[in-house]
């Protein structure tokens, strides 16, 4: 098994965390999926169990993706990119219905998407 760096580390670790947030975070809207929301003029009544099941299927994809960055696969750092960046579109959607738990999943993305590319010429020496 080939060491891995702090960043590496750093970034399955995350990504775990972020999988796993995010696996609660959709059965949570799966399970209680009717929500009133008032705002400053109106009312409004969502179903939240479409946003539900995208977030528990981005949450499995996410601890797939924690497998493939700590076995050092390039593969898997360009995917965690891209769903860093959908679960991060993700998060910013859900702001209005849970803004701390959102705000806390778009910051660990973002430092999810620098650990992954800050030193990615790092696994070309590994490799």
């Amino acid at each position: 098994m080939e060491r891995m760096s702090g960043w590496t580390i750093y970034a399955t670790t995350i990504f775990i965390v972020i999988g796993v947030l995010n696996i609660i975070y959709g059965l949570t809207m799966i399970i209680n999926d009717e929500w009133v929301v008032f705002g400053a003029t109106t009312v409004w009544y969502l179903d939240l169990s479409t946003w539900g099941w995208i977030t528990l299927i981005v949450g499995v994809l996410q601890l797939f993706v924690a497998w493939g960055v700590s076995s050092n696969q390039t593969w898997a750092r360009i995917v965690g990119i891209f769903f860093a960046v959908v679960a991060l579109i993700n998060a910013f959607f859900l702001v209005p219905y849970y803004p701390v738990w959102a705000i806390t999943v778009m910051v660990l993305t973002t430092l999810v998407i620098y650990a992954l590319t800050v030193k990615g010429d790092e696994m070309e020496a590994v490799a």
